[in-house]
């Protein structure tokens, strides 16, 4: 970057939103906040050029946006509103100034758009590629947080969205798929906001208590709620949402291991299915795709008849994608 850290610095103070509960923000050692009493999440997520995204068919506008959104999602799937964050960039020599600016107006859009404040964090020089790392803190709406540790048997399965999205929009970015017809899924990786409408229903209608979001991939998500919970998750391929295209062209593996859709997977009970159906009604939002038992681990079922489980579940951090 050709600015010092100190004018950089100066240029980042812009995006930190005002709030009279700041008693020191951007430009210490630390910050400073006045807090309400009450139960509080912190979560911590980063993405790195060549593993999450490619400034070739990224802009660093988006790749703003969409870092704050993978943090936000988790701290929704808590059961948690956002309402502070803290970002680290690790930003290499020839990285321009303006991409740094338009990084940050990306965040900037995010949190408004969720309420949050940027309290500040810390920038470092990087001889590869570039990172960013977002810390976010919210606070529980209700008196106990939303777990993978919270399904039980006798839970059906559910999930807000289309899954499969972002990965065939990754494909597409990259070259590998059709471009016409296909925006709302290269839109969906470049810009996957989360569901905070149908996130608010949920909570408001006191749907579940065990919630996470679907980031690194169906198959693999469920798992590890599974394995929390110690239950046994059954899906039916035919009601997993997904892009027609997808489905048509026998890219479901695309929505069962895909990842990165920042859509919502959650289990309520069954005295909750005339509340989940109403809102289902409201908009294509909530589709249930199966229901949870006693045992260990996911089984996925195709017009009743069970499949065999795909080598790759999801997106592995020290692997490949799917």
């Amino acid at each position: 970057m050709e600015i010092s850290e100190n004018k950089f610095i100066s240029l980042v103070r812009k995006f930190g939103r005002k709030s009279n509960r700041v008693i020191r923000g951007i430009g210490d050692d630390g910050a400073v906040v006045d807090l309400d009493r009450g139960r509080y999440v912190f979560v911590q997520d980063a993405m790195v050029e060549h593993a999450h995204f490619e400034f070739s068919f990224m802009d660093p506008y988006f790749v703003g946006k969409k870092a704050l959104y993978s943090n936000i999602s988790d701290i929704l799937a808590m059961g948690a509103e956002p309402e502070f964050y803290l970002v680290t960039t690790g930003i290499p020599p020839d990285m321009p100034s303006k991409d740094m600016v338009r990084l940050y107006r990306g965040m900037g859009r995010a949190a408004r758009e969720f309420g949050l404040t940027l309290l500040g964090g810390d920038t470092v020089a990087a001889k590869g590629g570039f990172f960013i790392d977002i810390s976010v803190i919210g606070k529980l709406v209700g008196d106990t947080y939303y777990g993978r540790d919270k399904a039980k048997a006798g839970d059906h399965i559910a999930v807000t969205g289309k899954l499969g999205q972002a990965a065939m929009g990754l494909r597409i970015l990259q070259g590998r798929g059709q471009k016409q017809g296909m925006k709302s899924c290269t839109d969906r990786f470049l810009n996957p906001k989360p569901p905070y409408a149908v996130w608010k229903d949920l909570v408001k209608n006191d749907i579940t208590d065990a919630m996470m979001d679907v980031s690194d991939g169906l198959l693999m998500d469920l798992t590890r709620m599974m394995a929390e919970s110690k239950r046994e998750a059954r899906i039916d391929l035919e009601k997993v949402p997904m892009p027609r295209y997808v489905r048509q062209n026998g890219l479901e593996r695309l929505a069962l291991s895909g990842g990165e859709d920042y859509q919502l997977l959650f289990t309520f009970p069954e005295k909750k299915m005339p509340a989940v159906s109403a809102l289902s009604e409201k908009g294509p939002g909530i589709t249930v795709i199966g229901r949870v038992f006693n045992g260990r681990g996911v089984r996925v079922f195709h017009n009743g008849k069970e499949m065999d489980m795909p080598d790759r579940t999801g997106f592995d951090h020290f692997g490949e994608r799917p």
